[in-house]
């Protein structure tokens, strides 16, 4: 399980992966963030897991990938 959370903190450090992540592993994503002083993951993490908390969240919306805010560390685009 930690290969596969490695990968896909590897995948959402390069702007990518942002369908991997899921109720499930969103919390060990942000202890992963936090362990490498990520701040812009764990924020965006953090964003995507209040917003699609299980209290009223269907089961879709908490499957909706994090923002492609993501992707503003790499010059503020959010697409190719």
């Amino acid at each position: 399980m930690h290969d596969e959370m490695a990968q896909i903190y590897h995948q959402l450090k390069n702007g990518t992966g942002h369908e991997l992540v899921t109720d499930e592993n969103v919390q060990e994503l942000i202890r992963m963030a936090e362990q490498y002083g990520d701040e812009r993951i764990e924020t965006l993490l953090r964003e995507w897991h209040s917003n699609c908390g299980d209290d009223n969240a269907s089961a879709v919306s908490r499957n909706v990938p994090p923002s492609s805010a993501m992707n503003q560390g790499q010059g503020g685009r959010t697409g190719r």
